[in-house]
């Protein structure tokens, strides 16, 4: 049964791709990837080491390079030029965990190469003829061996790593400061290149020097670690140098320019840095820095150039291993430990180190410092690190980076102590590091003490305590025990207590230094080499012995204080603190101190007031001596009181010697007083007294009298303001305010008798004003008032003067001669000054009073210009100056008719060019900024133009052409003042003569009067005798274009002179109505935009051709008819629509002229149609009752009328006819009668009688209709038949106010035909009949009706409302400008229609909308264009929301005028102009104030490319044009800019309730407009400019 089972044995599966991450996540530091190849690179002995990024692209298309700092790269090379890969070297690469079995290479555990999966997933290598890759094929790699075909130049080994997915180039200056430190032990390589495509960004050059000198070992130094394993040889000093140049473009990410650069998005991240080994994602997120622009192509040549030089201690070791450890070591590496290696520690000078802590501070940071810089702080982070080759993760704890030959864990991140054999090695190499540490502290400190007799004491030590704490052991990380380790072999290396260390004397053994003064420093030492500390007896014994040196004795009270503060003041200590006193003594001051008479001591602030050499009483402690201490420590431990100041000043008295004599030295007095002032606030109440005691009957006063000293008693000094005249002793000046009270206390005086003080001032003109202003400052009020309204200041002409008529005493006041006041300097900040001021000195002219000087005719207008000019006005004229406020006054130095001068503020420009108006100009040299300050402008104002051109136009049409030329270049005038000179009479046209060889002459005429020459208009034509026609240039012509002058006639023109004169229209015209109707058809055609009061002088003009038959008998008695035709008014003429009515009145009525186009001008004209002027009047006779023929055609009528009224609009019905219901008894009926007698009347008051001597007329008709009194409307048949014709003509009167002979055929043939054959026709008659009896339902419940069905009435618009009717007199030409597109035609009854009753409410509603916030989700309706709407017109480009699409706007933050926020068009380089953004902004503000508005819905928006965009309304946000209002309203008064925006945001805020711009959207917008003139007119500028009293 056991044959039959046999055990299964399958092979253990492993999934190689997770095994090389799981492997690559032990690596967790920035660049693991260079870092493992390049000790690899090493231990192939290369000496040159590159490192290749490459970018997609390479070159730009524009031939630029991608910028270092955000380019994109798809593939990594590395390349060195070490040993070629052999057959080993192949077979170990494709295999993981194999290392190097040479014990000579770092490589222990054979996974660093597999570092680069953390980038690729698809290595090449290329070496010696071969090309290797190794790859994934599902979860397992292979390896996959090819000749190499290509040459690797100067290269034995290339590595390429395309990278799984394209990345940010590293931060180049990070990577060259890792690099710096890699290759710090590294045995052969020498140069590191980092470069991009084929641009080098990087270079670093290591120079390794051969050791200087050899280490002596001292013999007293354990050479053999403590498991015996290791045997320092012997320790050399060696000199390195490294050399980095990095382009200065690549400097992001130094510290110094820690700036943001483009990281990669997500889904894209660096590779340099390795995931956890618990991601669960291979793509990390985007970090969150912010992403920027490329900045511009750099230049790659411009470098950063870094250097360090430091030195290598390096110490032979030589390893006799024990075999069980040897076995050991190599069963966990794979290789035996080395028999010798180098051990080697790197230390920094004092010097190098200082220097590269300045340079990291500097523009550009330090290559060397920083996370993974080589050169650490001292006690600070990025401490030094244990080496392997390579930086690992492990510290030292201490200044001092170490390499020796540790094994590490897998991932480099620390030594192993924790592992066996591994730990035990590890323990005996920490041995090394400590031995050697101790070693170069020894070197270092012995160097310090060869150089401290040559050094200053500080600078030395400095130097030693550089050197102490550079080997002061920290915590070490991430391992604490590499640091103990280490530490404990630092000192236990060495068998005797000489450890050198910092004492006073220089550098000492510790057993040799007693500790009197503490030096600061961190070591902590063993007790064996701890410095011993001074015994009471031993201070004792050294006092009794000797005198203390200055510096010993102040040494010795330190020792003593910190003594007794850490004992404690007990009576042992007590005790001995008094016999340190009782034989303590030095010399200080050139005298002896001895303690034992001491029993004060000076104060802090005394300290801060009295002089080195002040005497001081015996029983006081010098302050040198106690100099650090502090008071409480005096007070508490020696018992000493702090010196009084009373105790001084009463040794200072009794002990006067030389310069120390109060009463007779004046410096010494002075002082004195300046520390007796020091202390007055804190002296106890009974102090002042004694002060007064000893100092009250000394001269010991410091005066003067006229500049001669003298010394006095308290109560004989004055204060310096009581010496007025100069002859009182004072004190002198300054004075500290606490010095002040003192004297004052003393009894010094302030001021002399009132009288005496008047009588002085009066008979002296000697006396200086700031003296007097000094004395009136203390004085009483009264005095004050009494002196300064007196005319007590002497002036220049011995005239006294009262203050408020003085200046200031100033150049600037001299050179203009104004009368200052009496004082030698001026100086507005002092009290006096002050005091002056507010008694009304006036310290420097005012414009009004400086510009009047400035137009002088003598040398003041030069000075008092240039003192306007000047710092003193240049606040005043940039924030205040009004230069309108100075008509007349030529104060403007310039040039005038080619001769200097002055001129007047707005008669001279900055632009010389003007000086062909007569204007004057600036001189060439004139100060470029006083053209800002005094707000010159470039050119006159279009008001200063009006007046030149209106008062001296050109005189001939050549200096027209000048002129006309010169404003066209300059495009001075906005659109507005361009029609104001559209009105001046400033175009010289010929005058006709009569005599043809007289000189010419000419006249001015307004532009809009003429037109400009054409080949259009020969000399005979026609319009040559109606019009002005001129010529003047092509750049004059553009100019006179602008301003009105037309290039032909229009029809309006033709109007306005027949309006002028129609007769001599006609005459001109040569009486000829051919010619005269082809004007008028012209004006028929275009009518309709002519404004409202044209159409009025219309209605009112004889201007209507009319025609009249007329009857006459020829020569030979035959009977001739002939029309002759007359201009008449509207009123008397008649448009003839009814021919038969014509032949029977036309003898007495004109009639228009029978052309459709006329014919329908004449009745827009209000003309009347003949037929409605045609009454009437019907006579039946023997009705016929039930007459089946009227029955017949009323059932016809009622069946088939639908059909025919379904073809017309409600305009064309008489009132309440469309509504008529015929099949209603009482509405119509139709009667028969034997005789039928119809009167014709014609009913118009100015027919002419004609021949027939009459009026009326019977005619002969067989139907007509008659309304009877009850409204019944009656249609009367003769019979027995009547004529078609007639009936159908008899039902278009009843229905029409006027008709066509069509109407009367087409409801004939309606009549006429059966209703079958109405449909074979087309009618739609089914549709038709149940429309309309469906709408007369509900025209009977009171409902609209609709579709072809008669509809409800509607209100015709108003006579304003018409097409091109001129706006309310006072209104803006801006609102013309809406007014004039608003075109009414036929009326939709949806979105946004207004009814009259409903105007109130809709405007409540929107009030209601725009003061509540705005913001971007409002939802509404906005004025662009949609389907439907009433009669609009579209596309109207002064209101197009389309035309700056929203995302056509960004918003300019930091740039809005209170809440109003200001947009400009996205790309623009160009800025918002400040100026103009807060001046419109604000009446943007103040005008949504006006019409409650909430500021949030307004914005002000910046397009520069379209001026005539004048606003638009988005979604209840309304947005006004900035560069509109530039180009119309910049240099206008802002009052008419007030008001034309008035009438804009009234415009834009009827687009809150309608989109349209219909009849709708006008009739809110007037609304709205005139509700808030009232608010309008309180506009402060409003009111100014129709020069209205302030409000």
């Amino acid at each position: 049964m056991a044959a039959m089972y046999e055990p299964e044995v399958t092979p253990v599966e492993v999934n190689q791709r997770l095994l090389v991450d799981k492997v690559l996540a032990r690596y967790p530091e920035e660049f693991t990837v260079f870092r493992e190849l390049l000790q690899n690179a090493d231990d192939a002995g290369a000496e040159n080491f590159i490192i290749v990024f490459e970018s997609p692209c390479g070159f730009t298309s524009n031939g630029t390079k991608p910028d270092p700092n955000s380019a994109k790269v798809f593939k990594w090379l590395v390349k060195n030029d070490g040993a070629k890969f052999q057959d080993n070297d192949w077979k170990r690469l494709a295999k993981i965990a194999e290392g190097n079995p040479d014990e000579r290479k770092i490589g222990a555990f054979g996974v660093g190469f597999f570092s680069v999966f953390s980038v690729t997933d698809k290595p090449i290598v290329k070496s010696n003829g071969k090309m290797v890759s190794i790859y994934y094929c599902g979860d397992q790699l292979f390896v996959k061996k090819e000749p190499l075909n290509c040459d690797l130049d100067k290269w034995t080994a290339v590595i390429e790593m395309e990278l799984k997915q394209e990345s940010t180039i590293p931060r180049i200056f990070e990577l060259t400061r890792f690099l710096a430190t890699s290759v710090t032990f590294l045995s052969h390589i020498q140069r590191v290149t980092v470069m991009l495509d084929d641009t080098e960004l990087s270079c670093l050059t290591k120079t390794r020097h051969i050791a200087s000198r050899s280490i002596a070992i001292s013999e007293h130094m354990i050479r053999k670690s403590q498991g015996g394993t290791m045997t320092i040889d012997s320790v050399g000093l060696i000199s390195q140098e490294v050399d980095v140049t990095i382009i200065n473009d690549a400097l992001v990410g130094c510290p110094a320019t820690q700036v943001a650069r483009a990281e990669p998005e997500e889904g894209v991240r660096n590779p340099t840095k390795s995931k956890g080994f618990f991601s669960t994602e291979r793509i990390s997120k985007s970090n969150g820095r912010i992403a920027v622009a490329a900045p511009e192509t750099p230049s790659l040549k411009s470098r950063a150039q870094f250097s360090s030089k430091y030195y290598i201690y390096s110490a032979k070791v030589t390893v006799s291993a024990k075999s069980s450890l040897e076995k050991g070591l190599e069963s966990a590496t794979k290789k035996k430990p080395p028999k010798d290696f180098l051990f080697e520690m790197v230390f920094f000078s004092k010097d190098e180190h200082d220097r590269q802590s300045q340079e990291e501070v500097s523009n550009t940071g330090c290559i060397f410092r920083g996370p993974q810089g080589l050169c650490p702080r001292l006690e600070a982070e990025h401490p030094a690190r244990i080496f392997i080759g390579q930086s690992t993760a492990q510290t030292t704890g201490m200044a001092c980076h170490m390499s020796g030959r540790f094994i590490p864990t897998v991932e480099r991140g620390s030594i192993d102590l924790a592992n066996g054999y591994v730990s035990k090695w590890n323990e005996e190499l920490l041995y090394v590091s400590g031995f050697l540490a101790r070693v170069a502290y020894d070197s270092e400190m012995g160097k310090v003490k060869d150089a401290w007799p040559t050094m200053q004491k500080p600078d030395a030590e400095k130097l030693a305590l550089y050197t102490i704490k550079s080997f002061f052991f920290h915590p070490s990380t991430p391992d604490p025990k590499v640091s103990r380790l280490i530490k404990d072999a630092f000192y236990a290396c060495s068998t005797t207590d000489q450890f050198p260390f910092i004492s006073d004397q220089g550098i000492r053994y510790t057993k040799d230094i007693l500790e009197l003064r503490p030096v600061s420093t961190s070591m902590t030492l063993p007790e064996r080499l701890r410095i011993t500390t001074y015994a009471y007896k031993d201070v004792v014994k050294e006092l009794a012995s000797r005198e203390l040196s200055e510096g010993e004795m102040t040494a010795c009270l330190h020792w003593l204080s910190n003594q007794l503060r850490n004992e404690g003041l007990g009576e042992e200590q007590r005790k001995c603190r008094n016999e340190i006193f009782k034989v303590g003594r030095t010399h200080t001051g050139g005298k002896e101190v001895r303690l034992s008479s001491i029993s004060k001591f000076v104060g802090g602030r005394m300290l801060n007031f009295r002089r080195p050499d002040d005497p001081l009483p015996d029983d006081t402690i010098p302050p040198a001596l106690i100099q650090g201490l502090d008071s409480y420590m005096i007070l508490e431990y020696f018992e000493w009181q702090e010196m009084p100041i009373t105790h001084w000043l009463r040794h200072v008295k009794n002990n006067p010697s030389g310069a120390h004599d109060i009463t007779r030295s004046f410096s010494f007095a002075q002082h004195v007083l300046v520390v007796l002032g020091a202390f007055w606030q804190s002296l106890n109440e009974d102090s002042p007294l004694e002060v007064r005691e000893i100092l009250g009957d000394m001269t010991c006063i410091p005066t003067t009298i006229t500049t001669v000293p003298h010394m006095v008693r308290p109560q004989e000094a004055y204060f310096p303001e009581a010496d007025v005249f100069r002859d009182l002793p004072v004190v002198p000046s300054p004075l500290d305010y606490r010095t002040e009270q003192v004297l004052e206390y003393l009894g010094v005086q302030r001021r002399c008798d009132i009288d005496t003080f008047i009588s002085k001032a009066m008979n002296d003109n000697r006396w200086n004003a700031m003296d007097l202003a000094r004395y009136l400052t203390s004085a009483h009020q009264e005095h004050v008032t009494l002196v300064m309204d007196m005319r007590i200041f002497p002036c220049d002409n011995g005239e006294r003067r009262h203050i408020r008529e003085l200046f200031a005493s100033t150049d600037m006041n001299r050179a203009l001669r104004l009368p200052v006041i009496n004082c030698d300097y001026w100086d507005p900040n002092t009290r006096e000054g002050s005091f002056f001021r507010n008694h009304g000195l006036t310290e420097f002219p005012t414009i009004e009073q400086l510009i009047p000087i400035a137009s002088s005719s003598d040398d003041r207008a030069k000075h008092a210009f240039n003192f306007l000019c000047g710092p003193l006005y240049e606040s005043y004229l940039e924030k205040q100056f009004d230069p309108s406020k100075f008509p007349g006054y030529s104060f403007i130095p310039g040039v005038r008719h080619g001769k200097p001068c002055q001129i007047p503020h707005d008669e001279v420009f900055s632009d010389s060019t003007w000086k062909l108006f007569g204007f004057g100009h600036l001189s060439d040299h004139f100060n470029k900024k006083n053209i800002t300050r005094l707000k010159i402008r470039d050119r006159p104002t279009a008001d200063k133009l009006f007046q030149v051109l209106e008062s001296t136009p050109p005189k001939d049409p050549e200096t027209a052409e000048k002129w006309f030329k010169f404003l066209a270049e300059k495009g001075v005038f906005s659109a507005g003042e361009l029609e104001r000179i559209a009105d001046l009479k400033i175009v010289p046209v010929e005058v006709s003569s009569e005599h043809p060889q007289s000189s010419k002459s000419y006249e001015p005429v307004p532009p809009r009067e003429c037109f400009l020459k054409s080949e259009s208009y020969p000399e005979d034509h026609f319009y040559q005798r109606l019009f002005k026609f001129v010529d003047l240039g092509h750049s004059a012509n553009a100019f006179l274009k602008a301003c009105g002058v037309k290039e032909r006639p229009e029809c309006i023109d033709v109007l306005k002179v027949l309006l002028r004169c129609p007769k001599t229209f006609l005459k001109l015209a040569e009486d000829d109505h051919e010619r005269y109707l082809a004007e008028l058809r012209l004006i028929a055609v275009g009518h309709k935009s002519f404004p409202r009061k044209i159409h009025e002088k219309m209605r009112d003009s004889p201007i209507f051709l009319g025609y009249r038959r007329r009857k006459s008998t020829g020569r030979d008695g035959y009977s001739l008819e002939a029309d002759e035709f007359e201009l008449c008014k509207p009123d008397e003429v008649l448009v003839a629509d009814d021919m038969e009515s014509r032949r029977t009145f036309g003898d007495c009525i004109f009639i228009a002229p029978q052309e459709e186009l006329l014919e329908k001008f004449y009745s827009e004209m209000q003309v009347k149609s003949l037929s409605s002027c045609i009454k009437y009047t019907v006579e039946p006779d023997k009705e016929l009752l039930s007459a089946p023929s009227a029955q017949a055609l009323r059932h016809s009528i009622i069946e088939k009328i639908p059909i025919f009224l379904h073809e017309f609009d409600e305009p064309r019905f008489r009132n309440g006819m469309r509504l008529l219901r015929w099949h209603d008894k009482d509405q119509f009926f139709v009667r028969a009668c034997k005789r039928l007698d119809v009167t014709k009347r014609l009913d118009f008051p100015n027919a002419t009688i004609g021949p027939q001597e009459q009026k009326a007329h019977p005619t002969e008709l067989s139907a007509e209709t008659q309304t009877t009194e009850d409204g019944v409307n009656v249609l009367w048949i003769k019979e027995p038949k009547a004529d078609s014709y007639d009936i159908a003509a008899a039902l278009c009167r009843l229905l029409f106010s006027t008709y066509k002979k069509n109407d009367v055929l087409s409801l004939m043939t309606i009549l006429d035909t059966d209703i079958n054959v109405l449909k074979r026709r087309g009618y739609d008659v089914d549709r038709i009949l149940s429309e309309y009896h469906e709408n007369l339902e509900k025209a009977e419940h009171g409902e609209n009706s609709c579709n072809g069905a008669p509809p409800g009435p509607v209100q015709a618009p108003s006579q304003d409302a018409i097409p091109g009717s001129e706006p309310v007199s006072g209104k803006p030409e801006v609102f013309n400008k809406f007014s004039k597109f608003l075109h009414w035609l036929r009326k939709d009854p949806k979105l946004g229609e207004i009814k009259l009753n409903e105007i109130e409410n809709a405007i409540e509603n929107v009030k209601n909308i725009m003061k509540v916030e705005g913001g971007d989700n409002d939802s509404h309706i906005s004025n662009r264009e949609q389907v439907g709407g009433g009669k609009k017109r579209k596309n109207v480009g002064y209101c197009d929301e389309k035309i700056v699409a929203k995302t056509d706007l960004e918003e300019c933050v930091d740039q809005h005028v209170g809440q109003v926020k200001v947009w400009k068009r996205k790309g623009t380089m160009l800025g918002v102009p400040t100026k103009e953004r807060d001046a419109f902004g604000k009446i943007i503000s103040n005008l949504a104030q006006v019409f409650s508005v909430n500021q949030t819905r307004c914005h002000v928006f910046f397009h520069s490319e379209d001026s005539n965009l004048m606003g638009f309304n988005r979604n209840d946000q309304i947005f006004f044009g900035l560069e509109h209002y530039m180009q119309n309203h910049k240099d206008a008064h802002p009052g008419k800019a007030y008001i034309d925006w008035y009438y804009i945001m009234a415009h834009e805020l009827a687009h809150v309730h309608t989109p349209y711009h219909d009849e709708n959207h006008e009739l809110l917008c007037q609304a709205l407009a005139t509700g808030c003139l009232t608010e309008l007119h309180k506009l402060p500028d409003v009111r100014d400019l129709f020069k209205c009293a302030s409000y």
